[in-house]
């Protein structure tokens, strides 16, 4: 995943929305001493000098922004390090070089506690893999972020209930996920990710493993959520 284009360079007007997430000169090489290989070159290296060092360069100084609201889309190839790419933005892939800053401040510079506290409150994720707690209901799978921040069991069953209703679920609050279609786990997925009210939403290939004509209700589902809540 290499360099995003910039829309303003391609003439397209000038959004006055405020920059919510950014990343700058951002790169995530995989391999001994990635780190500073890179920092030795001052960020910039060819793809004959990562090959060279026996590294695998799976972004490569990508900038980007996105606005508060904005719909950004990350496209490209399978492989070419999507994936990883919106991993970096929350750390839980930490990158090789570079800034990721949230609102400003770089996300790289900030204490674990401080990182830990963003992602519970501030940041919701949707993986391809729906990752459900197999031995929790859905009612208790949408309530599980909740219940990690430390909100009392009434509060959290209050929100998640309200999300349940969201995203078209109500009557399965009590079913397992192994009781339930790849979309409707899919739903939970979207409804977990939900319940904290994030202000970042990341959402990684989720309709990836549906079939066709689930997939396009999903995302269908995903835009009318999408003008509710305006989500970035």
């Amino acid at each position: 995943m290499s360099n995003a284009t910039d829309p303003q360079a391609a003439g397209a007007p000038r959004d006055a929305r405020p920059i919510k997430l950014a990343c700058r000169n951002v790169w995530k090489l995989f391999g001994a001493n990635a780190a500073s290989f890179i920092r030795e070159r001052a960020g910039k290296a060819s793809l004959t000098d990562i090959a060279a060092a026996g590294l695998v360069g799976a972004v490569r100084a990508v900038d980007l922004e996105i606005r508060q609201g904005e719909i950004f889309i990350i496209m490209g190839l399978s492989g070419s390090g999507k994936s990883t790419l919106v991993r970096c933005m929350s750390r839980l892939v930490e990158p090789s070089h570079g800034k990721v800053e949230f609102e400003g401040k770089d996300l790289l510079k900030i204490s674990d506690a401080a990182l830990i506290e963003l992602r519970r409150h501030r940041m919701g994720m949707v993986f391809q893999n729906f990752a459900l707690l197999p031995h929790l209901n859905v009612l208790d799978n949408i309530a599980f972020p909740l219940s990690i921040q430390g909100q009392d069991r009434a509060t959290r069953e209050g929100r998640a209930r309200e999300v349940i209703e969201l995203v078209g679920l109500r009557g399965r609050e009590h079913f397992y996920p192994r009781e339930l279609s790849g979309g409707q786990q899919q739903r939970v997925g979207i409804a977990r990710s939900l319940a904290t009210k994030p202000e970042i939403w990341f959402l990684d290939e989720p309709f990836s493993a549906l079939d066709p004509l689930i997939r396009r209700e999903m995302q269908d589902e995903l835009m009318r959520l999408q003008t509710m809540l305006h989500k970035t």
